[in-house]
């Protein structure tokens, strides 16, 4: 079983920027979770072999973090049921990882494309997937159940 989560190394600037220079996120695993939830939403799942530090997976211990990592992951494989299935939890972790960098890869290609403010640009973004009836806002509805 998976002890950590990587964070994709060519993001290391973006993951700090989000965190601590702007202090949009109070922790890179807050950063991780929204951005693969923007990666999920925009279809971008990127592999990649170069990690930063890992986090902890313990820090995922929130209800809704794990609920996030798990409907990502059952999203991603909507026609294999059993990916739910414990032994298959580094699965689940690599699919929230790889969706983390594309939603990385999105955030950093429409910040540096547009030219634009970080803050406004993801505020922007956010305007556009709730427009859209995104899986933000069903990750979201499902913290309430």
């Amino acid at each position: 079983m998976v002890d950590r989560v990587r964070r994709p190394k060519q993001y290391d600037d973006l993951l700090e920027t989000l965190k601590d220079q702007k202090n949009i996120f109070p922790t890179y695993k807050d950063v991780l979770v929204f951005v693969a939830c923007v990666g999920l939403c925009r279809g971008k799942r990127v592999q990649f072999d170069k990690a930063s530090e890992p986090i902890n997976m313990q820090t995922f211990s929130e209800d809704f973090d794990q609920m996030a990592i798990d409907v990502i992951a059952i999203t991603a494989v909507n026609d294999d049921p059993m990916i739910m299935a414990a032994e298959r939890s580094d699965e689940r972790v690599r699919i929230f990882e790889e969706y983390a960098c594309g939603g990385l890869e999105i955030i950093d290609h429409e910040l540096n494309q547009g030219k634009t403010d970080i803050e406004d640009g993801l505020v922007r973004l956010i305007l556009e997937e709730q427009q859209d009836g995104s899986i933000l806002t069903e990750i979201t509805d499902l913290s309430e159940v």
